[in-house]
């Protein structure tokens, strides 16, 4: 296979990443859709009270949204895995990198991986006693929509490069044996 068919396939697999994307960010709207509609609804007090042991990144001002949809940025990660699975025969690596370069790559950006994860899933976070930026994102329902898409997405992103990463990793050290 030519290498510029290589690289193409690459990146229809990555416009499939990115069209998974834009359909799992639906169901945030849809949360922000139906909280616009009717604030009260059983179905957020219902996420709330089920979830509230679970950590979260939260606004005070507005509670019920904010725990619905930090919920569903919890599923970032096993959604990129999901479309990476159905993708990742198609991804490819440059082949002209050293193996110490590409070891020190992989263990940088599993550390990256772990912070994020953690910090972004793993961690309770007030919006509204945060940073000036994060204090601005909880301050009305579009800001806080905004802040979790943006999340969701980064998350989703960045899970998904990981795992093409790993694989790249495990493929450039097979071809090297």
């Amino acid at each position: 296979m030519k290498v510029n068919e290589k690289f193409e396939e690459g990146n229809r697999a990555a416009k499939k990443m990115l069209y998974a994307l834009l359909i799992l960010i639906v169901p945030i709207l849809i949360l922000s859709g139906l909280y616009i509609i009717n604030p009260s609804s059983y179905v957020f007090y219902a996420i709330y009270d089920s979830t509230k042991n679970l950590p979260a990144i939260l606004s005070q001002n507005n509670l019920l949204l904010s725990k619905s949809m930090d919920i569903y940025t919890k599923t970032a990660p096993l959604m990129a895995f999901f479309v990476f699975l159905l993708t990742y025969k198609k991804l490819c690596l440059r082949n002209d990198v050293s193996f110490l370069k590409i070891t020190f790559l992989f263990l940088l950006f599993t550390i990256i991986e772990i912070i994020i994860i953690y910090v972004f899933l793993f961690t309770n976070t007030e919006l509204t006693t945060s940073s000036k930026l994060f204090r601005l994102m909880s301050e009305n329902n579009l800001f806080l929509l905004f802040f979790y898409i943006s999340l969701y997405a980064g998350i989703y992103i960045f899970s998904y490069l990981y795992l093409w990463f790993c694989v790249g990793t495990f493929r450039a050290f097979k071809e090297r044996q």
